[in-house]
């Protein structure tokens, strides 16, 4: 089998600015703010999926984030002087809607976002200049920021918006950070003239003045602020200290040198016995509170809290800028993220020995088209279209067919367009129709679709000409898509708009002056049930008759393209679906779900196929606990007895044909030599054991990549692939040739700047 191995596709992520878990009153869910604007939102309990990405708007970065889920009634509520049932009905709601997710951004907005259409809901002024911090109160009522121009300003959270209450002014130092006390009496922020300082929310004064150190009569700038349960307040700030002060009286109790550069940011536990520092060194610190007796006091009774500085780990390659905790009765975990782009997850109760997570930088949602008839592969960025014609593949010497997981089989690629699109925000889907004759690109606010044309001044390129296609309108405003693709004859485009709705338009060659509109479902637009989400998935069967769509609440539906009906909705699965994939040769659907299961749909008889039946709920747990979730699938046209599923660093094929039950005794456990041009796999069985011990059979060097997992009472046949990293495409473009895009780590990192470094002694 013949491998593109491709790395020119120059996908960079930005760096992460700001964390922000949900509240403990609502499901967990975590957003990522980064430096180009965009937002992800990743849920911990589907295997750190990543579910959405909310487009930036150009020129723009995310520098604070926050959620909001009010949990109690206010005054201004129409229900607060009402009976106490009518009072308990107006609590069930608040708790039943969904958080209210704000971000802060360099342009000096404060915007709340809507979740499901992935858009901007609402934007207020916070007349400031750039809101450095962000933090609502413990009972989700009020929303503190802190500006460029030294000003703390508090807005009143209200169902459709913000109302600025309060104008806190000192000087033209700029705000930092802030923290909430335990109370919500007072806020605590850190500027950048090495001041901390205590402010009185209901007379809007100061109470009190705390400076840390300087260095050479210059300012030390206050990076982060924590404010713990019993009203200790932990500083982090430019010289490297960890500071911790006494809450009422404003003095030092502790000064920790605990870092060689600025500490950027902090994170606690709920009990304030446990808290996080890192920033431009790239260290963790862990610092436990102890009960600490003074021997020589005349008082028997006299204790005080004292913090140690248990451990630390460089976890990072850059500047950490971000870090947030989640405290679940099951869960206890942190996340950390800065220049390096990456997210990491750590279990912070055997911090710092145990195993960090690194979470994928690449989405979930595709960025490649390929067309495999022109052998054309097209890459969306942020606000460009490039396309590259693929080489030809290099046929290894027959000694390395056995090795083929291991070599590059890539001939240079030739860049035949590169297209930049105006628009205020970033694309959030493109696609290239099968015969390479047109493209369609969106973002939150317009579909574009063009037509390709060769460009008469030069055969090896192509260029483009737009074609006019109507303006879709969502709640009166003009709508882009989530997703686009082609039906394989060429001959319609689906269209995921941002609302759920799903546009089927026609496609024509003679005459492209304007795109028509077929027909519109609306099964996940205006559900049964009322609650809308976002749809995640989409494919189209190889014959273009049927159509498959996904959405985050598992509803998947299959739709007849030919009659424009529902054909089919299918059982809800346990974990969320990450991709759909219809067999080649046959109405088969395949579904992947964070969980690392997938399951196998006829749709002509509307049910699990046999083999799901039988082996979909019993798959190896090898293959079900590996750490990054399944996010798309693939099929070799010469073999219809296989499938190839992918995630972010491996592949793993499972050949049908071979998975039997084991009779009798427990299956055993077998590894793979290679990867054999028919795409059929020779096993080498495990000896038995003979006194004690296991003879050993002479295996390749590949085995380490690729290995066979077993089941409990039945053997099925995974090959599983180590060899990618980063994978952000997989797909097959003739029998027994594929292509693999993978954009490798090292490569994101060697376009960032130099990280902080100290010379040791000797060194």
């Amino acid at each position: 089998m013949y491998i593109h191995r491709c790395r020119f596709v120059e996908y960079t992520p930005t760096a992460i600015n700001a964390l922000a878990f949900t509240p403990l009153s609502t499901q967990p869910l975590l957003a990522c703010g980064r430096a180009n604007g965009e937002i992800e939102i990743w849920n911990p309990t589907q295997r750190w999926n990543l579910e959405k990405i909310i487009p930036g708007a150009k020129n723009t970065s995310v520098e604070a984030l926050t959620w909001v889920h009010r949990t109690i009634i206010k005054e201004s509520d129409s229900c607060y002087s009402q009976t106490k049932e009518e009072q308990e009905e107006f609590l069930k709601t608040l708790l039943n809607k969904p958080p209210r997710l704000f971000s802060a951004s360099s342009n000096g907005l404060i915007t709340e976002w809507d979740t499901t259409l992935l858009r901007s809901k609402s934007s207020t002024n916070s007349h400031g200049g750039t809101v450095w911090c962000m933090s609502t109160n413990h009972a989700n009522t009020l929303l503190a920021v802190g500006c460029d121009d030294g000003g703390l300003r508090i807005f009143d959270i209200i169902d459709d918006g913000l109302i600025l209450i309060k104008n806190l002014m000192r000087n033209d130092a700029k705000v930092m950070a802030l923290a909430w006390d335990n109370e919500d009496k007072f806020i605590v922020s850190g500027s950048s003239d090495s001041n901390i300082i205590k402010w009185d929310i209901h007379n809007a004064r100061i109470m009190q003045r705390m400076t840390v150190d300087m260095k050479h009569g210059k300012d030390n700038i206050v990076w982060s602020i924590k404010i713990l349960k019993d009203g200790t307040i932990v500083s982090g700030d430019s010289l490297g200290h960890v500071c911790f002060w006494d809450g009422n009286h404003g003095t030092m109790l502790q000064k920790f040198k605990a870092h060689n550069a600025d500490v950027l940011c902090l994170a606690s536990n709920k009990e304030g016995t446990m808290v996080f520092s890192s920033g431009v060194d790239r260290k963790c610190n862990l610092f436990r509170i102890a009960d600490y007796f003074t021997t020589q006091s005349s008082n028997d009774d006299f204790n005080e809290n004292h913090w140690v500085l248990v451990g630390f780990r460089r976890t990072h390659l850059h500047d950490v800028k971000a870090m947030a905790l989640r405290e679940d009765l099951n869960d206890k975990f942190f996340v950390s993220g800065g220049v390096d782009t990456s997210i990491l997850v750590s279990y912070f109760d055997g911090f710092p020995e145990d195993k960090l997570q690194r979470l994928p930088f690449i989405p979930n949602k595709p960025l490649i088209s390929i067309s495999k008839s022109k052998k054309l592969l097209m890459y969306r960025s942020y606000n460009q279209i490039k396309m590259w014609r693929l080489g030809n593949a290099k046929l290894p010497d027959s000694w390395k067919l056995e090795q083929i997981p291991n070599l590059d089989l890539i001939e240079p690629q030739q860049a035949i367009l590169e297209m930049t699109l105006k628009g205020n925000y970033h694309l959030t889907a493109s696609a290239l129709s099968e015969d390479g004759e047109w493209i369609a690109v969106s973002d939150i606010e317009t579909v574009k679709i063009f037509k390709v044309q060769n460009d008469p001044s030069n055969p090896d390129r192509i260029c483009v000409k737009k074609v006019k296609f109507p303006k879709i309108l969502v709640n009166g405003s003009s709508a882009g898509a989530h997703h686009l693709m082609f039906t394989l004859d060429g001959k319609k485009l689906v269209i995921v708009n941002i609302d759920s709705s799903i546009i089927i338009t026609e496609l024509d060659d003679n005459q492209h002056k304007e795109i028509k509109i077929l027909h519109q479902f609306y099964e996940h637009a205006q559900p049964l049930d009322g609650n809308t989400s976002v749809i995640t998935s989409i494919a189209v069967s190889g014959d273009s008759r049927w159509l498959a769509v996904g959405d985050l609440l598992n509803r998947i539906n299959v739709y007849n393209l030919e009659t424009f009906k529902l054909h089919s909705t299918l059982p809800k699965f346990s974990s969320t679906n990450t991709s759909l994939a219809f067999y080649p040769s046959k109405p088969t659907l395949v579904i992947t779900l964070s969980s690392n299961e997938f399951f196998l749909y006829d749709i002509e008889s509307q049910k699990l196929d046999d083999w799901s039946l039988t082996y979909s709920k019993s798959l190896p747990k090898t293959f079900l606990n590996l750490e990054n979730r399944l996010v798309g699938c693939t099929f070799n046209p010469i073999n219809s007895d296989a499938i190839i599923l992918w995630g972010a660093n491996y592949l793993c094929l499972i050949d049908f044909d071979k998975c039997r039950k084991e009779k009798g005794h427990q299956p055993h456990l077998a590894t793979c030599t290679g990867w054999r041009e028919n795409s059929k796999y020779k096993a080498i069985e495990q000896a038995p054991k003979q006194n004690g011990l296991t003879k050993k059979r002479k295996r390749d060097k590949t085995e380490k990549n690729i290995k066979r997992v077993k089941t409990d009472k039945k053997i099925i046949n995974f090959q599983l692939v180590f060899r990618y990293r980063s994978l952000m495409c997989v797909d097959f473009i003739e029998p027994n040739t594929m292509i693999v895009v993978e954009r490798p780590f090292a490569a994101i990192l060697e376009n960032l700047p130099p990280s902080f470094y100290k010379a040791q002694y000797g060194s």
